[in-house]
Formats: C-alpha cells, structure tokens, sequence
C-alpha cells in the first residue's frame, strides 16, 4: 500500500470464492479484510499459521473453529489460533465481516 490511508468503498475487490468478495490492507505483519457473503456461501475448512480475529457486522454466520461451532451475529467476534482448522457458512441472507 503506497499510501496509509485506504476505503474499503473504493478499493479493488477480489472474489476467491464463488459467492464471497474481499478487501483487503495490509502491512508486513498485519492484515485486515472486508469480506461480503452472498446467501448460502460457504468459506470451506482451512487453517493458516496467521492468528485470525473476526466480527460478524452484518447477517448471521456459522462458524467452526477447530471441534466449536457457533452461530454468529452483528457484533459477535471469534479468534482463530495459529494452525487451527476453521470454515464458515452463511446462515441465511447475505452476511458481511472483518477479519484482522
């Protein structure tokens, strides 16, 4: 990022997933991501050596981290430890979160 400041309205979005759309800053050791889920998305089981923090801002999510699994809503936030098996569904309607 050449310049420190950023919008998350305006920035380049990428879309790995059918059905998912992510923004994305990062530094060297940091990264924060905006991510829009369309109804029925899935974010299939996966796991990084990055630790994760994720706030559900819109909608309602299942999330599975290692053997816990929850339902999430506006407000509610998960850590994902280092290395940890994770995935998330949509539960219904669209759903937004940020991850950092």
């Amino acid at each position: 990022m050449a310049n420190n400041f950023a919008n998350f309205n305006t920035m380049e979005v990428v879309s790995p997933i059918k059905g998912v759309t992510v923004k994305s800053v990062h530094l060297d050791n940091v990264m924060m991501t905006y991510m829009e889920f369309t109804a029925g998305s899935v974010l299939p089981e996966h796991k990084h050596p990055q630790e994760q923090i994720t706030t559900i801002i819109e909608g309602e999510m299942e999330m599975i981290v290692g053997k816990q699994k929850q339902v999430m809503q506006l407000g509610d936030v998960v850590t994902v430890p280092p290395n940890v098996l994770h995935s998330a569904r949509v539960v219904e309607g669209n759903a937004i979160a940020i991850d950092a």
